[in-house]
Parts: structure tokens; sequence; C-alpha cells
């Protein structure tokens, strides 16, 4: 604005004294707001909280909320005033970087001509494209333009779900993928092994220093669940679960329904604790036997079946645990904001790719199995 051919900039604050003045170009005046109010010869920028129009930011909080806009609130407030809505979809660095970045167009709306194009006028000296989009009337779908993108812009704080939900729905997906990193570098051994002909060549350094540390990654993923099952049992002691149960009992009540038991819901929620609660005890079984002092008691064969038979076992519980906690929410659009998949459905797709080998050789075992039982009683 500076840079633009207006005569002076001045900017007006509830207290003036506490601005950084090295905060503006120079040439730029700080005033109190009402002596910026005062000093102005034609343009007047609003962009305080509608709860501080004693001394409006333009900006809406929910969408199609059927209320006034804010520009419409102001002209009301300001009868004697020609109010023009603009610059909402512009960002604040494009407003300080220039023209050079970002978004060049400016939404503009007004019931005065003339103040519109002086408007107009201004938002094209200053390099930006500036579009006429009608009356006031508009300014409810450009206040609403920031909220297309980012629909929990200016809605509720979410912060507080940080500590202690953020954390549980990121635990689980870590110990899934690093359970899944223990058994992948035995599948890609597998492959050295056929492509050489051999299993007497050494693999390459990364893959064996891969397989010496699946120990490492098994105790870390078990880590994991176990603080992801103490996260779980303590979220119903939040004090936003007790809100959340009686907010759900508020609106049961209020829609007149008897019983809200939903019999789809009760078998999932039974089978992916059912699967979680197996998937844990399998886990301990193996982060109790990779001890030195109780791996030694079993020979190479029992050995084997636990960590690698259970292992595998674990890891099917695990996606199972995973898939019907997700359910079918991945069929619905609001499970992909900006177009991106659920946090779930990311963390299955390398245990997915661990198991799916070992899926079709059991279907070829199975298969065989069948056909020789079929040629015998032949």
């Amino acid at each position: 604005m500076p840079q633009s051919p207006l005569p002076r900039v001045v900017v007006g604050s509830r207290n003036p004294n506490r601005i950084d003045r090295g905060l503006f170009p120079d040439g730029v005046d700080i005033r109190s707001q009402k002596e910026a109010v005062d000093s102005a010869e034609r343009v007047v920028f609003a962009a305080v909280y509608p709860e501080h129009y004693y001394t409006l930011v333009g900006s809406a909080t929910r969408l199609n909320s059927g209320e006034q806009s804010n520009a419409e609130k102001l002209a009301e407030l300001f009868p004697e005033s020609r109010v023009v809505k603009g610059f909402n979809v512009i960002s604040a660095w494009a407003l300080q970087a220039g023209v050079h970045d970002g978004s060049r167009q400016v939404l503009i709306c007004s019931d005065c001509s003339t103040s519109k194009d002086t408007v107009l006028q201004l938002a094209r000296s200053m390099g930006f494209s500036p579009m006429d989009v009608g009356g006031l009337c508009q300014s409810r779908d450009i206040e609403e333009a920031p909220l297309i993108l980012f629909p929990s812009w200016g809605g509720q704080n979410n912060f507080h779900q940080l500590p202690l939900v953020t954390m549980n729905e990121t635990l689980p997906a870590v110990a899934l993928v690093t359970l899944a990193l223990v058994y992948l570098p035995g599948l890609v051994a597998a492959v050295f092994q056929l492509c050489r002909g051999t299993k007497y060549k050494r693999f390459p350094r990364w893959l064996d220093h891969w397989l010496c540390r699946r120990k490492q990654l098994g105790l870390l993923s078990f880590l994991c669940v176990v603080l992801h099952a103490v996260y779980s049992m303590c979220l119903t002691l939040r004090r936003a679960a007790g809100y959340t149960l009686l907010n759900a009992a508020y609106h049961q009540v209020k829609a007149d329904v008897e019983n809200s038991s939903v019999g789809q819901q009760v078998w999932r929620s039974d089978l992916y604790l059912s699967c979680g609660i197996l998937g844990f005890g399998v886990l301990t079984l193996l982060a109790i036997t990779s001890l030195p002092s109780v791996g030694n008691a079993f020979n190479w064969r029992e050995f084997t079946f636990v960590q690698s038979g259970l292992g595998y076992t674990a890891l099917t519980l695990s996606i199972m645990h995973t898939l019907f906690f997700g359910w079918d929410f991945a069929f619905f659009p609001v499970a992909y904001p900006y177009y991106l998949p659920p946090m779930y459905l990311l963390a299955l797709i390398l245990p997915c790719i661990v198991l799916g080998p070992w899926v079709v050789i059991a279907q070829f075992y199975i298969s065989c199995f069948l056909y020789c039982q079929y040629l015998i009683k032949a």
C-alpha cells in the first residue's frame, strides 16, 4: 500500500504506543484509531473483529450460517459511510511480498459504484487484478471463500487433542509400519537369493544392516503398542470425553430416541478391540522371547516358530485391527480432506505388501492340498 499512488498511509491502533514502528515501511504514520479515521480523506480499511466494533474482521467463521456478513453489519453501523468489501482472498504473505508470488485476484463488491471504482483502481495500482462481483450482498460469499479451502478456520479449536488424541492416532500407525519393517527385509533377502540362484552370496551392506536391526525395530514396535494401549485406556478419563457423552445424550433426548444402539457399530467395535487385544498379546510373547535368557531356552525350530510364525500372526491381527477400526469410513468423501487418504490407510500399505506374498503362497499350498485330496478320492 505505501508503494501505491496513495498520498499517504495511516495505520490506526487501539494502543499505538505499543506498536513497533520498525514493522512498517517508511512513510507510514501510526496513530490511534480515531485519529486515523479523522485523517483519512477517502478510503478507510477496517480489519478488526466484530466484538471490537466500538474501536470487523472481514472473514466468516462458519459456512452457510445464514447470518449477515461482516461488511453488511458494518454498513448498518455506519449508514453515512460507503462500505466496500475486498482483499478477503488475498493472504498476508501476498500482501507483504507483493504481486510477485501468490494469487493476484481481488474480489470486490459494494452498493456504491463510485466507492467501488475507487477501491478497484487502488487494487489495480497495487499490482493486483481486481474483479467486480456485484453489490454488498455478495460479501458473504467473499468472506466464506477462505473457509472453502480451510473448513476448520474460525471454528472450534482442536489443539487440545494434540497431547492425547493425536498421539494415540500416531502411535498405532508407527507400530504397524515398524512391525512391517521387521519382516520386510526377509522378503527382500529371499528375492535376492532367488535372483542369484544361491543362498551362499553375501547380501548388500544396507540389507545386512537392516537384517541385523530387526530386533531393535521389533522392540520399538512393541513400545508403541504398549503406549497405544495405555493412551486408549486413558481416553475415557479425559474431561472432553465426558463432554462428548453429555452432548450425545442431549441430542438423543432432543431427537426422542429411546435406543441409539447400532448393531453394525457394536460388531465393529467388538471386532477391532478383540483383534487389538490378541495382537497385543502375541507381540508381548514375541518381546519376551527376544530376551537372551528366554530365547536360549528354545531350540532353533521353536525359536523360528515364535519369531516368524507368531510374528506374521501378530502382523495379521494388527492389520485386521486397523481394518475393523476404519470399517467403511474410507468409502466416504469426508475421509479425504484436501484429497489425502486417512492415516490408517497409509499405515496399511507396507504391512499389506509384506503379508501379500505369504497370502499367495498360502493359497497355493491350500490349492495343492485340495487337489491332492481330490486325486486320492478319485
